[in-house]
């Protein structure tokens, strides 16, 4: 025992010496070596012999062939250059995935510019307008989802191929644009290699012009309990869309089918909850099952049962905005996943006034106005010189201005605007995009009947081309409270479709606020 601690710590002061003696030699060049004391002892090299004999001696005892101070160097030496060597091998292999990563990522943008480009290519002859904003026949957005009806030959569809309309469902949601809403859309038919899928993302303002809360007693009828006394204080919910988009409370939020059982020694089902922002208790009676099922929204989407609801004393509703304006992008795929059509729209869903009910465009106005929001959309880039094929979808903001006054060629009256600051999905982020709403004529009650765009590019400007249109809506029409006290429209929405040369597609909806 004695002698294998004694080797240890021969060990442990080799490794001191050896940092202090820059690993072996006869030099004294210790830096902390006090400079007044002649050194003492053993010299350094017979430091060193000691020390390797001390380990020969222990690697003996262990069986172990002896070793040499100076072979143990080269070995280092040796270990470190093949670390080199794996290392170097290590980077090559990194930077040639990546070089193969980006060759593959540049294939499959390719394969995604040609595609998408086709998609929003225009629909057969006999539909107008002659570009991807011809795809859409009409869209309608309800409780239900968003109906889509393309039109005969969309994109790269054949002609006389009329797709059936399509009701796409709402799913998760796909962020905000200032203070537009946007919510993803999706269906799918068939299978196999009947399979289509539609998407959407649609942005609506909903809820900006909600009128003001009041007792709830003013808004729905409440039974008096003259036919059935145990229905006083309550109203009768109609089970529809409309009627499940104002429940809400936890008793609905669970996911699929949801049986709500009668408690022992009852005859109905009660939840606290509110209905359309009053609160109060939901009664579920009968002999029909009381059931609510939730297929991811905030409320039930179907209930059946005969339900009721007892808003509290003073109950206030807050109703929703049923009136409101939307607008967004579209697209169609194959069995494959691949885009074969696509388009933008803008709607309106209830009834929101337009700019100028009483007049013809904006003729009734006088002086400007300035609008600012948002615009989103669709783009490709196919056969490009410089090789930068893409496609994709795009979020990117909208500024117009309005000058009312009847539209001349000689004056500056009529609509105009511009679309900038493009942010792509695959992360580029102002990619240099800027298009141009050409000024265009007035329509009646606040239509803006379009023209062409223009499409630059790092300063780079194509020549006019494309088409745009929309509408001015005045949201808050009226005197105080309720209205603002003036008939200068609110908000603008419309669609727009641009094009750079041959190479370069794109299509987009957009809504503004006036500043």
């Amino acid at each position: 025992m004695y002698r294998k601690l004694t080797t240890v710590a021969a060990v442990a002061a080799l490794t001191l010496g050896l940092a202090a003696c820059g690993g072996g030699g006869g030099g004294d060049d210790t830096a902390d070596a006090p400079t007044t004391m002649e050194p003492t002892g053993p010299t350094p090299d017979e430091q060193i012999a000691t020390l390797q004999a001390e380990i020969n001696a222990l690697r003996a005892e262990l069986g172990l062939d002896p070793i040499d101070i100076d072979d143990l160097s080269g070995s280092v030496s040796d270990l470190q250059g093949q670390v080199a060597d794996l290392t170097q091998q290590i980077a090559d292999r990194d930077k040639a995935d990546a070089e193969a990563e980006a060759e593959a990522k540049a294939k499959e943008m390719a394969a995604v510019g040609r595609l998408l480009h086709a998609a929003l290519g225009p629909p057969e002859a006999s539909v107008t307008p002659q570009n991807a904003l011809g795809n859409i026949a009409s869209t309608s957005l309800t409780p239900a989802g968003l109906a889509i009806d393309a039109a005969a030959g969309a994109g790269a569809l054949p002609d006389a191929t009329d797709p059936p309309s399509v009701t796409l469902a709402a799913g998760d949601s796909a962020g905000s644009l200032g203070s537009w809403a946007g919510t993803m859309y999706s269906h799918t038919q068939g299978s196999g290699p009947s399979k289509i899928t539609n998407e959407a993302v649609v942005y609506n303002n909903r809820g900006a012009h909600a009128g003001p809360s009041r007792p709830f007693a003013e808004a729905y009828a409440i039974d008096t309990g003259a036919t059935v006394p145990a229905n006083r204080g309550y109203h009768a919910l109609t089970l529809d869309a409309a009627t499940y988009g104002r429940i809400r409370g936890d008793a609905f939020t669970h996911s699929g089918i949801q049986t709500h059982s009668y408690p022992r020694g009852t005859n109905q089902f009660t939840a606290r909850g509110t209905y359309d922002g009053a609160p109060g208790e939901f009664r579920c009676t009968g002999t029909d099952a009381c059931t609510s099922t939730n297929d991811g929204k905030a409320g039930p989407s179907l209930m059946t049962g005969t339900w009721h609801f007892k808003p509290d004393v003073g109950a206030m509703t807050s109703p929703a905005d049923a009136n409101y304006l939307y607008y967004g992008w579209w697209v169609r795929k194959d069995a494959d996943d691949e885009p074969t059509s696509a388009s933008a729209f803008a709607g309106i869903v209830g009834d929101v006034d337009g700019a100028t009910t009483t007049t013809t465009g904006g003729d009734a106005l006088t002086g400007s106005a300035t609008y600012e929001g948002h615009a989103a959309g669709k783009f490709a880039i196919h056969r490009t010189a410089d090789g930068s094929n893409n496609g994709g979808h795009f979020t990117a903001d909208a500024e117009l201005t309005a000058k009312f006054g009847a539209f001349a060629a000689d004056n500056s009256n009529g609509m105009k605007g511009t679309i900038d600051n493009f942010r792509l999905n695959d992360g580029s982020d102002d990619p240099g995009w800027s298009v141009s709403l050409n000024r265009s004529a007035w329509g009646t009650d606040g239509a803006i009947t379009g023209t062409t765009t223009v499409w630059s590019i790092d300063g780079n400007k194509a020549a006019a081309g494309g088409s745009w249109s929309g509408q001015m809506y005045d949201e808050t029409p009226g005197a105080p409270p309720a209205g603002d006290g003036n008939t200068v429209p609110t908000t603008v929405t419309g669609t727009f479709y641009s094009v750079h040369g041959s190479t370069h597609r794109m299509v987009g909806g957009f809504a503004a606020e006036k500043q």
